[in-house]
């Protein structure tokens, strides 16, 4: 090809007037693109397919594999805990053991939520039991602390969740124990009428409050029944040393916070026990995991020595003065029991 001719056709191209053969030879190239782009779109969709059936497989081993609480790992957790109870029992001569070690070595998992079963079990065995009878306040599905007390050991007495599909299946599975199960939102306003309502005697042996924010509250006001033994649910989070709690709200819903945290809820374990100290209660044992604290009545087994909150609280999974940094930030309705009114 000349140089002229070279030129003329870079000039045509240039134009948009290029020959036929050239225009035909382009539209062979977009076809042949176009194809090779319906292929990949076609290998997409069926990727896509793949994928789609992946995660429905992914989803449905999920619910049999289940979370540290449920399913194949919570049943595995569960028998974990229950093989070290057994290991314990057969290497310690746990009555030896000096206060609270006698009584935390035998801890053991069936119906609560970690090891209180063993814990409560055991302490009862030390304290006497006078009653047979229980309160439990905010009772989940399985009976909270005393769904064991109920199941095997014959105990009686009131369960109380608010969720009604829960407590359908209290009843289901404790009410031919002569187990009262109550749906009702329990707070320091009504947590005497619903006693009082349901004949809870003057005096049980034990009272146990687990329902998320108001703890402290319930517990203040409680005065229907005067418990020998009381459990209550506390917030690790916030540390060892201060007594802070969370401003009575009678809705309080710690998922409303949970956007700025979700560890903002209930009460610290030494607000807990310097509660307890006004109501003539010592706190004498914590749960391993940071999850409840024990309380005696002051008049019961008085041999057991009552400890202080730095001791028996676990050590928190994170430093708490991050958390009520960010709890000041966000203007969170937090009491400190030894700087504010408590209302």
């Amino acid at each position: 090809m000349t140089g002229g001719r070279w030129v003329q056709r870079v000039v045509l191209r240039v134009l948009g007037m290029a020959s036929r053969a050239e225009v035909a030879a382009t539209r062979a190239r977009v076809d042949t693109v176009r194809q090779q782009l319906r292929a990949i779109e076609g290998e997409i969709r069926a990727t896509r397919g793949q994928l789609d059936k992946m995660a429905k497989a992914i989803r449905e081993t999920q619910m049999h594999v289940g979370s540290r609480n449920r399913g194949l790992e919570g049943t595995l957790s569960h028998v974990d805990r229950n093989v070290n109870a057994l290991i314990r029992r057969q290497y310690l001569d746990q009555q030896s053991l000096p206060f609270p070690h006698d009584i935390l070595s035998q801890r053991f998992h069936l119906w609560s939520q970690n090891e209180e079963d063993g814990i409560t079990l055991a302490l009862f065995k030390t304290v006497g039991t006078v009653h047979h009878r229980f309160v439990e306040l905010g009772a989940g599905v399985n009976g909270g602390n005393s769904g064991f007390l109920a199941d095997v050991c014959g105990w009686s007495g009131l369960m109380v969740d608010a969720a009604e599909a829960r407590v359908a299946k209290l009843a289901v599975r404790f009410g031919r124990f002569g187990v009262k199960t109550v749906a009702e939102w329990v707070t320091r306003e009504t947590v005497n009428t619903l006693l009082t309502s349901h004949a809870v005697p003057e005096e049980v042996d034990l009272v146990s409050i687990d329902i998320d924010g108001n703890d402290y509250w319930v517990w203040q006001a409680l005065r229907a029944t005067s418990p020998r033994v009381v459990i209550v649910e506390f917030n690790p989070f916030f540390g060892r040393s201060r007594s802070v709690v969370v401003r009575y709200d009678p809705r309080f819903d710690r998922r409303r916070f949970k956007s700025v945290t979700p560890f903002f809820y209930g009460a610290s374990l030494g607000a807990l026990a310097r509660l307890g100290t006004e109501l003539g209660y010592r706190l004498v044992l914590v749960e391993p995991r940071g999850i409840n604290a024990y309380f005696l009545r002051n008049d019961v087994e008085p041999s057991r020595p009552a400890w202080t909150p730095e001791v028996l609280h676990p050590k928190p999974v994170a430093e708490p003065a991050h958390l009520f940094e960010l709890i000041e930030r966000e203007q969170l309705p937090l009491i400190d029991l030894e700087r504010d009114t408590a209302v």
